[in-house]
């Protein structure tokens, strides 16, 4: 039976964190503006590869919500000066570009001649040479430089060897089923490795102390692979588009199920192979027959709980307590 109108908890998730982000970002003042320069830049293309389509840039997910860990981040410390608006600026222009090379990434993935290669075309135009000199993210590491403390550029390099590694899990597990572990992997090789680099190196700009960079990290660790798991969640909701769901590399859900059940996994790819409505629809049957959508919600509370536990040796400021809002807020959507 097909899912109906009313958006599944993976869609709810993420509007919730949608619009807690829009609110604490009414509620900011300062920085902010200046990242919304930045956002409106990248929107037009400035400092993209030429012939890319900008609108890769903020397709699905939860627009805005990694500047706001930037500026959020910077002010967890008590006592710090205000932050400088032009580093945060650089830093949130780095963050959108890592999160778009990601993107880049998985929109070339697919067959030679597969329709995921020609809708990628779409979007890529003529950026699609790019890809393999990874501009955009050597236009990252760029912006970085700039940053008033060097150890901003080592967490982008180390984000960088994170993302890497996600990278070449997902193409292995084109040739294979995955399990839960590489699906909690590729999660935090992923938005997760965005997220902490967001949140670390909005700790380091505000001057925070090594153990609060170290937890403001292990926060955005946790609020990446929750929010990665919500988009899982969401992508196999949809009953409209089994190209979209046949594309990942791994959802979480399926990896679950797969586990209990293991015509889960073979359903799975026979989907990869096949991408037809009725065979998308079989899997979504079987992953929430096999107790795979409440594994995804389960492990989207534990990943809000974990972040919030993460923000407990920061200082009590009102950036602390935002953080600890919009972790609560992806808990509460599951």
């Amino acid at each position: 039976m097909p899912f109906g109108p009313r958006p599944g908890r993976g869609e709810a998730a993420r509007r919730a964190l949608a619009a807690e982000v829009e609110r604490l970002a009414g509620e900011l003042r300062g920085p902010v503006g200046a990242i919304d320069e930045a956002l409106a830049a990248l929107t037009s293309g400035e400092g993209l590869p030429p012939g890319l389509e900008p609108e890769v840039l903020f397709a699905g997910g939860v627009p805005r919500i990694r500047p706001l860990m930037v500026v959020l981040a910077s002010r967890t410390t008590e006592g710090q000066p205000e932050l400088d608006p032009q580093a945060a600026t650089d830093v949130a222009y780095a963050t959108e570009l890592l999160h778009t090379a990601i993107r880049l990434h998985d929109l070339a993935l697919g067959r030679q001649h597969g329709r995921r290669r020609r809708a990628a075309r779409r979007v890529l135009g003529g950026a699609a040479h790019w890809l393999g000199a990874h501009h955009v993210m050597l236009r990252a590491l760029e912006i970085t430089r700039r940053a008033p403390t060097p150890e901003v550029l080592g967490d982008a390099i180390e984000a960088l060897r994170e993302v890497s590694e996600g990278q070449a899990l997902g193409e292995a597990l084109r040739g294979r089923a995955a399990t839960v572990p590489d699906a909690i992997h590729l999660a935090e090789g992923h938005t997760g490795a965005v997220f902490t680099f967001a949140c670390r190196a909005g700790g380091r700009l505000g001057g925070a102390p090594r153990p609060s960079v170290t937890g403001l990290g292990r926060y955005g660790r946790h609020m990446g692979v929750g929010v990665h798991v919500a988009e899982d969640l969401a992508v196999l909701e949809r009953n409209d588009d089994p190209y979209l769901l046949a594309s990942r590399p791994a959802l979480y859900p399926v990896a679950a199920a797969g586990e209990r059940n293991p015509e889960v996994n073979q359903l799975w790819r026979r989907l990869q192979a096949h991408p037809e409505p009725r065979l998308a629809e079989e899997l979504r049957a079987a992953v929430r027959d096999a107790g795979g959508m409440q594994a995804g919600r389960e492990m989207m509370v534990a990943q809000s709980w974990s972040a919030r536990k993460a923000l407990g040796g920061l200082d009590q400021t009102p950036a602390r307590e935002q953080l600890d809002r919009l972790a609560a807020a992806l808990g509460r959507a599951a």
